[in-house]
């Protein structure tokens, strides 16, 4: 589901999921069962499960809690950085801005999901980890909204240089408020493209 092998909405018959992934019915019916605890599947009696799909409503929701954790993780990496760590920053930032030069909107996504990646090894935080990691799936439908405006890119990249500017100064305040202005803008964004066809 996470990564959009399962699409939301889309039913998840026990036996194709079983077959597919090759374990038995009992262990899908199980993980169904906690996959909608968690909020990802709804199951409706006598029609099975299927993937759960987040409103805008519910994803600018997601977004304000990812503020606070991001920022929160950029504040912990920025106190416990390595040289390793900002070796890996530099390069990956010097991807994406190749990436924004071809225009290449799926490499950027990706690349911008490693830049953040590092940033929470860098935090060494497992609870921060843990709730970014369930926050990322309600988010896939929406991921390339932002990025189709124009300008935006350009945007998006300078928000990531001034977030590896405050890391490599070591500055845990302003590593913080470059990540937390980077994700209300994204919120933000997002509110004003609703009309914008989903992927």
């Amino acid at each position: 589901i996470a990564d959009g092998v399962y699409t939301p909405n889309q039913r998840l018959v026990e036996t194709e999921v079983a077959g597919a992934l090759e374990v038995s019915r009992a262990t899908v019916r199980a993980v169904l069962a906690r996959l909608h605890q968690e909020g990802y599947v709804q199951i409706e009696p006598n029609r099975g499960a299927r993937v759960r799909s987040f409103s805008l409503e519910e994803a600018i929701q997601i977004l304000e809690v990812r503020e606070v954790l991001e920022g929160l993780a950029a504040s912990l990496a920025a106190e416990h950085m390595t040289d390793a760590h900002l070796e890996q920053l530099r390069a990956i930032f010097g991807l994406m801005e190749q990436l924004v030069a071809t225009g290449d909107l799926v490499g950027y996504s990706t690349t911008n999901g490693r830049f953040h990646r590092v940033i929470l090894q860098a935090a060494g935080h497992e609870f921060v980890d843990r709730l970014l990691g369930s926050l990322k799936y309600p988010l896939i439908r929406y991921q390339f909204r932002t990025m189709l405006i124009p300008g935006r890119k350009e945007q998006s990249l300078a928000e990531h240089r001034e977030i590896l500017a405050s890391l490599e100064r070591r500055d845990a305040p302003g590593a913080e408020q470059a990540m937390r202005r980077h994700v209300a803008r994204v919120r933000t964004i997002l509110q004003q493209t609703a009309q914008v066809p989903t992927f």
